[in-house]
C-alpha cells in the first residue's frame, strides 16, 4: 500500500530530487542504535522502506531522502522517550560524518573545518542544509531543509544542533559551548534537556532555528592537523560531492537564488537574470532535470512557510509577507492547497 505524503512533505511527484538515491546512511545508523538502545529492532524501522538493517551498515550505501524520512518518522512513533534528535546528535562521533569527518579532523583551524563542512554538507547525510553567518564576535550556525518536511523539522534542528556541540568538543575540547540557542518552534514538554544538553540561553519560538558561538573559536588551532592527509582526503570528497552535485547544483542554485529574492515575490524572469541566463535557457535546463521554477518556488516558500508557522506568536500576516505573497488571501489559497487546512488549523 503506497502511504500519501504528510501536510507539509514535498511530493515525489513534484520534484524527482526526492527519490534521488543520493543520501548516505551515517545519520541513520546512529538513529538506528538508538531505537536499539530503547527497545525497539533496527529491522522495524526499515521495514517496507527498500533496504536492511543491514544495508546502514555499508558505508557506500544511498538511500533517497523518502526513504530517510520515512525511517525518521517511523522512529518517532515507535522509539519509547523524547528529544530522539536530542539523543542521536548526542550519540555522534566525528566519524560519523565519514570522509568528512576524518577532513574537518585535519584541518588547521576549527574555522577551516567549520568551511570544510559546509562546502561538503551534502556527503554526510544530513536532512538539513546549514549556513555559517559571521556577526561581529559571534558566527551563527542556522539551519536550513533541503524538504519543506515540517514532521520532522523538530528532530533534524535537534539532531544538528546536538552534533554541533558533539563535533565542536571532539576538535577543540570539552569547553566548547554555544552562546546561545534559538528555535523556531514552541518549548517541547522535554525543554529540559535542551538546557542539560547545551548548557547555555535557549529561546523557542524564534523567527529561524541557529546556533551562536564565539568567533574566537574559529581561530583555535586542531591538533591533528596534517596539510598532506588532508589534500588527499579532500581530494576524495571532492569526488563524491561532484557526484552528487550534477544531480543536485542547478536546482540548488535556484533555490538559493530564491531564497534571496523571496520577500520580494521572485519570478523566473528575475532569477534568470541573476545567474547571467534567460528565461528561456533556465527553463530549459530544469527541464532537462525534470523540474520547473514553480515546483522550486514552492518548494522554497513551503520550507519558509512550515518554519516560521513553528513560531506560535509569529502573526499570519507576517508569514505571508515574509513568504514572498502579495496578501494574505492568495497565501491562505496557497497553504490550503498544500496541506488540506488553514494556517491558524495547522498550528493548532
Amino acid at each position: 500500500m503506497t502511504q500519501a505524503p504528510a501536510a507539509g512533505t514535498p511530493d515525489a511527484a513534484e520534484d524527482p530530487r526526492y527519490e534521488a538515491a543520493i543520501f548516505p546512511v551515517f545519520l541513520l545508523q546512529t538513529l538506528a542504535q538508538v531505537a536499539a538502545s530503547r527497545g525497539i529492532e533496527p529491522q522495524t524501522l526499515c521495514r517496507g522502506l527498500g533496504f536492511h538493517a543491514e544495508d546502514l551498515d555499508d558505508p557506500a550505501f544511498r538511500v533517497s531522502y523518502r526513504q530517510a524520512s520515512l525511517m525518521i518518522r517511523r522512529a518517532l512513533q515507535l522509539v519509547p522517550g523524547d528529544g530522539l534528535g536530542l539523543a542521536v546528535g548526542n550519540r555522534n562521533v566525528l566519524g560519523t560524518l565519514g570522509l568528512l569527518g576524518h577532513a574537518v579532523s585535519l584541518c588547521p583551524t576549527l574555522g577551516d573545518a567549520f568551511d570544510i563542512g559546509m562546502r561538503y554538507q551534502v556527503v554526510a547525510g544530513g536532512i538539513t542544509q546549514s549556513s555559517v553567518r559571521l556577526s561581529g564576535n559571534e558566527v551563527w550556525v542556522e539551519a536550513g531543509f533541503r524538504f519543506p518536511d515540517v514532521e520532522i523539522q523538530v528532530f533534524a534542528v535537534e539532531e544538528l544542533f546536538a552534533s554541533l556541540l558533539v563535533y565542536g568538543r571532539s576538535l577543540v575540547g570539552k569547553d566548547f559551548t554555544p552562546l546561545r540557542v534559538e528555535l523556531a518552534y514552541p518549548a517541547p514538554a522535554y525543554a529540559a534537556q535542551y538546557g542539560s544538553l547545551f548548557g547555555c540561553p535557549l529561546r523557542f519560538g524564534a523567527e529561524q532555528n541557529r546556533c551562536a558561538i564565539e568567533a574566537r573559536w574559529l581561530m583555535h588551532e586542531l591538533p591533528n592537523h596534517n596539510p598532506l592527509a588532508l589534500k588527499q582526503v579532500l581530494a576524495l570528497l571532492e569526488t563524491e560531492h561532484t557526484q552528487v552535485r550534477q544531480k543536485l547544483d542547478l536546482a540548488a542554485t535556484v533555490e538559493r537564488a530564491i531564497e534571496r529574492a523571496l520577500r520580494r515575490g521572485p519570478s523566473l524572469e528575475h532569477i534568470a537574470g541573476e545567474l547571467n541566463m534567460s528565461s528561456r535557457t533556465l527553463r530549459r535546463r530544469l527541464g532537462e532535470q525534470g523540474l520547473s521554477f514553480e515546483t522550486l518556488l514552492n518548494n522554497v516558500r513551503r520550507t519558509r512557510v512550515m518554519s516560521l508557522l513553528m513560531n506560535p506568536e509569529l502573526p499570519v500576516e507576517r508569514v505571508a509577507e515574509q513568504s514572498g505573497y502579495a496578501d494574505v488571501r492568495s497565501f491562505r489559497r496557497a497553504f490550503k492547497r498544500w496541506t488540506g487546512v488553514s494556517p491558524s488549523e495547522f498550528r493548532q
